[in-house]
């Protein structure tokens, strides 16, 4: 690697005048360090015209879902509307105040703010501080409703900073806008920040609550709490400022750094401006979230080839890390920016990591920057501990350095993103590999790279996943070695894979519900989740009640006639946790008044009710009393046939696992001896085939639209990914003939993906049009889908500007009328993909560029149970192919099929009302009962062809669950996924 050796490479500017770091400085220290800094001109405006001109009125768009305008203007769309509140802020803002923005956006954005350290004030600390503040008593309703916030019997039950305006506007010290600025808020949120005991804190909100009248208070509460929910996202704050400003702010994270570098619109950032930069943090690549299936994994990272490798890693639980070094100086940064050093250590002889690292670089190493996973490794065990416990390690090892049977920080490498110098974002992560191996010297068990898999194929994925679920690992992460890295994006060149729900459990994992949470938002009032346990197996208390330890928590899975059900046989049996703790009879992990998923209210034994649960895998946690938890379980249903005394209880839970982790081994051993065969079976084939080259027989569609028609075809195609030889194969099956130069037939389509010497010589030459690969796909499934349709096809697509790599003025104008203004063809069908570009074309500038799976995967990170709050998510997994056989129109049935025709009709209603929701809820409907992907089989009221159905799938490899038509609706008004066994089809009679 020329361009990544390390004897040539410059070494670094000295990171103490390049960085940007969090203090709060006077303004002549301001000055000092930051000269070119801008400074407004006049005061900035009060608190209030945040709330008035920002906040509320997003807030108010947001709920509207609808454009605004008046007779005679345009009516404008909601995010139009958007930027347009927040255009007219930064207008205002720059005519009145002056070109820093920042004192405003680090009250906007408070979760993007580095600058203030965290204030250490949950929910309840604040309403505690609050209550008295207003000098409220706390057992009174006001005062135990601010305190215990998500109780059930307040309107604003789940949101706490609306049930703070609730109680404070009974009470206000102002009732109109007070007084104070942007500046002065700032300030004191400085103080409240640096505060740690509730005696600074209590005088500081007093200010605040004399001087606000209740409105401000509650935004004030929401900023405190860095939960904003505004209906805008920082992009569109960003792009409002500067074109550059979501760039800069992903390669710095430093929101002081966007406001005060692009105060002029004018200005452009450089090349070198927008790579990422030793000792500044950077926002870091991140995995796409698991894709339906790993066929579609492979295939979406464009490796169709046999021979297309890509890479396979452990997914490791613990904290994102990035790691700056610069002449034996350190600085530790985790993906949500917080500075990690004071606890890893800022040099060779300091914290609980870098000290070990003195072994761990190349000596010709002077700067680098690292990116990896940070777990806990225990030594005694020789294992990996779980993320819980990974803060309480690094402080013990800072402590005692010399111990080495205490648990301790381990980083796990696996990519280089900057060394001596030079950034490496650009270089393939093939590239970065070889750069990582050559500079990094594994220290064991406190610094190692990372190990990887080379793999072709989809069986050695499921092979990894089966090892790692054994192993309890968390999952996978597939990797294309010939990707860049790309900062805070998520795209399928890094896809991480979590192992299915295990079926091997099944209906077994049948545990006691101990507790409950009460929930926040759409679920605010009641009991969302619950706490379960095993039985302590003999042991009693001495009031006769049984012994349970808490083992995992479960919110996801249960509908609205489940949580009456619950209501309805525990009524009068709950117990608040903090009144009336349980004395030994449910134990908790953590000791003392540190005790880890304590519920709001708990439940004797003896007068609860048993779950089935499934769950993705079993894991190791310091949070559950059993030391191991499930991870993402769901609710299956009731066991209404079980209690107390026959839960799954402590051994019993022991030997189920013992009994699944030994098949697991056995089906690992078969899953070996079946590649070991088809090894041997792909040999004898090629001895078979003698000297000559065994190829496949082309297998795509044959016709005539190409007739006529010739080819030049002068590069691969890139997506899809097809080499010359196949597209030229593609062409002839279809009728065309293909050429080896330009001029070998009149009219000849010149193809071509790619800027290669040939390509950039007919582009200067100026005569002749390149056509994207891409074209001929889209021709070829044109024709089938019109044939599909009864259509004749047979004709080839008009040329669209998309289509064209290079065009002549005159092709370009006559193309240009082929679609809308939006870039919308009027002649083919749009496909989802296309339909997600013409959107993006139509709100460039505003587009929220996080797809669903990113907002999914950030939110399932945050939140365990939020997609049972999101209909447009709950069949995101599910591949669902629905049986509309004997519904189909009367004419078009045997004469002898006897079906009544307002049945017919009733059930062939329910089936397309079920695919619609099924589409709507992101799954995804196959056509075929045999396609690989299939999950489920939906069947109406119509029970004749059970039988025939079961036959259909017995064979699959992974059978679909059969359901009834009710599932889907049920599960959307529910809107969770329900549990499939509630409504399997049991009996091919005619319900």
């Amino acid at each position: 690697m020329a361009d990544i050796d390390m004897d040539d490479a410059p070494v670094a500017a000295d990171p103490q005048t390049t960085g940007y770091f969090s203090n709060v400085l006077s303004e002549a220290e301001l000055d000092e360090k930051y000269p070119d800094r801008p400074k407004n001109t006049k005061p900035t405006p009060p608190f209030s015209a945040l709330y008035q001109e920002v906040f509320e009125p997003l807030l108010a768009n947001k709920q509207k879902k609808v454009g605004i305008g008046g007779r005679g203007t345009k009516m404008l769309k909601p995010h139009e509307v958007r930027r347009q509140i927040i255009d007219q802020f930064i207008a205002k803002w720059r005519a009145q105040v002056g070109p820093d923005i920042y004192p405003a956006f680090r009250l906007i954005m408070p979760d993007k703010d580095r600058d203030r350290t965290v204030y250490g004030l949950k929910e309840k600390n604040i309403g505690k501080i609050l209550v008295k503040v207003m000098k409220i008593d706390k057992n009174s309703d006001d005062g135990n409703a601010m305190i215990n916030w998500k109780l059930p019997g307040q309107r604003s039950t789940g949101d706490f900073a609306g049930r703070c305006y609730e109680i404070i506007k009974k009470r206000p010290m102002r009732t109109k806008p007070g007084d104070m600025t942007i500046e002065q808020v700032n300030e004191l949120l400085d103080k409240l920040a640096g505060a740690t005991k509730e005696d600074v804190q209590l005088p500081i909100l007093t200010e605040f609550y004399n001087n606000m009248n209740p409105e401000e208070l509650m935004w004030l509460v929401r900023i405190i709490l860095k939960q904003m929910k505004v209906g805008a996202t920082e992009k569109t704050f960003f792009d409002a400022w500067h074109p550059d400003a979501e760039h800069l702010f992903n390669v710095s994270s430093q929101l002081k750094r966007v406001c005060w570098e692009l105060w002029d619109p004018a200005f452009r950032l450089g090349g070198e401006d927008l790579d990422i930069n030793l000792m500044s943090c950077f926002q870091p690549q991140l995995a796409q979230f698991q894709k339906r299936s790993l066929e579609t994994v492979v295939k979406s990272m464009g490796l169709e080839n046999e021979n297309d490798v890509f890479w396979i890693e452990e997914k490791l639980d613990g904290e994102r890390m990035q790691l700056h070094m610069h002449n034996g100086q350190f600085k530790f940064w985790s993906r949500k920016a917080k500075d990690y050093t004071y606890l890893y250590g800022g040099d060779f002889e300091s914290g609980s990591l870098a000290q070990f690292l003195k072994k761990a670089f190349n000596p010709k190493v002077k700067s680098i920057i690292l990116d990896g996973e940070m777990i806990t490794w225990d030594p005694k065990l020789d294992t990996i501990v779980g993320f819980g416990t990974l803060k309480g390690a690094a402080i013990e090892q800072a402590r005692n350095p010399e111990d080495q049977e205490c648990n301790r920080p381990l980083f796990k490498v696996f990519d280089i993103l900057y060394l001596n110098g030079k950034c490496l974002t650009k270089a393939s992560l093939e590239d970065r590999r070889e750069a990582l191996k050559a500079s990094v010297i594994n220290v064991d068990r406190r610094l190692e790279i990372h190990d990887i898999t080379e793999a072709t194929t989809v069986e050695e994925i499921e092979t990894q996943l089966r090892q790692i679920v054994a192993e309890g690992s968390e999952g996978l992460v597939i990797k294309n070695p010939r990707s860049m890295y790309k900062l805070n994006d998520r795209n399928d060149d890094w896809i991480k894979v979590k192992p299915e729900y295990m079926t091997e459990f099944g209906e077994e994992l049948d545990c006691l519900v101990i507790g409950g949470y009460y929930g926040s938002g759409r679920r605010g009032g009641i009991l969302a989740s619950y706490l379960c346990g095993l039985r302590v197996d003999g042991e009693f208390c001495s009031d006769g009640e049984p012994k349970f330890w808490s083992f995992f928590k479960v919110g996801g899975g249960f509908n609205a006639s489940d949580y009456k059900h619950i209501q309805h046989i525990t009524e009068d049996k709950w117990i608040k946790w903090g009144e009336n703790p349980p004395k030994g009879t449910i134990e908790l992990a953590g000791s003392g008044r540190r005790l880890f998923e304590k519920p709001d209210v708990w439940i004797k034994p003896r007068d609860s009710f048993v779950v089935s649960v499934k769950a993705a895998q079993v894991t190791s946690t310091d949070q559950f009393r059993m030391g191991k938890t499930l991870r993402f379980p769901r609710f299956k249903e009731f066991k209404k046939d079980k209690d107390w005394s026959s839960a799954l209880s402590i051994n019993g839970f022991v030997e189920l696992k013992a009994e699944i982790d030994m098949d697991m081994t056995k089906k690992m051993d078969v899953e070996h001896k079946k590649r070991q065969t088809a090894k041997r079976r792909k040999k004898e084939v090629i001895i078979l085939g003698q000297d000559e080259k065994v190829t496949e027989p082309y297998a795509g569609p044959k016709t005539n639209l190409f007739e006529g028609q010739s080819f030049y075809v002068l590069t691969e195609s890139t997506s899809p990914k097809k080499s010359i030889s196949e597209i030229e194969q593609l062409i002839k099956s279809n009728g065309g003939r293909t050429y080896k130069n330009e001029s070998a037939a009149e009219g000849i389509r010149i193809i071509g993906d790619r800027n290669v010497v040939k390509v950039a010589a007919l582009k200067r030459k100026g005569t002749f049009d390149i056509i994207r690969p891409s074209w001929i796909f889209a021709c070829l499934a044109h024709h089938e889908a019109e044939q599909a349709r009864g259509n004749p096809g047979g004709y080839i697509l008009p040329l669209e500007p998309p289509d064209l790599f290079y065009a002549t003025e005159e092709t370009a104008q006559r193309v240009a009328n082929t679609v809308d203004c939006y870039g919308d063809s009027y002649t083919r069908d749009v496909g989802p993909d296309d339909l997600l570009k013409l959107l993006e074309s139509i709100d460039d500038d505003d587009v929220d560029t996080r797809d669903s799976d990113q907002v999914k995967d950030e939110l399932l990170e945050e939140y365990e149970t939020v997609f049972d709050e999101l209909p447009g998510w709950i069949f995101a997994d599910s591949c669902v192919h629905l049986d509309y056989a004997r519904l189909a129109a009367k004419n078009d049935l045997p004469e002898s099929t006897d079906v009544d025709e307002a049945d017919r009709l009733s059930n062939l209603w329910k089936l397309e009302i079920a695919e619609l929701l099924i589409r709507f809820g992101d799954g995804v409907v196959a056509d075929k009962i045999g396609d690989e992907d299939v999950t489920q089989v939906v069947v109406g009221p119509d029970r004749s062809r059970v039988e025939k159905i079961r036959n259909a799938i017995s064979s699959k490899k992974k059978v679909p669950r059969l359901v009834d038509v009710d599932w889907v609706g049920q599960s959307m008004e529910a809107r969770t996924l329900l549990d499939e066994a509630r409504f399997a089809v049991t009996s091919a009679a005619s319900a």
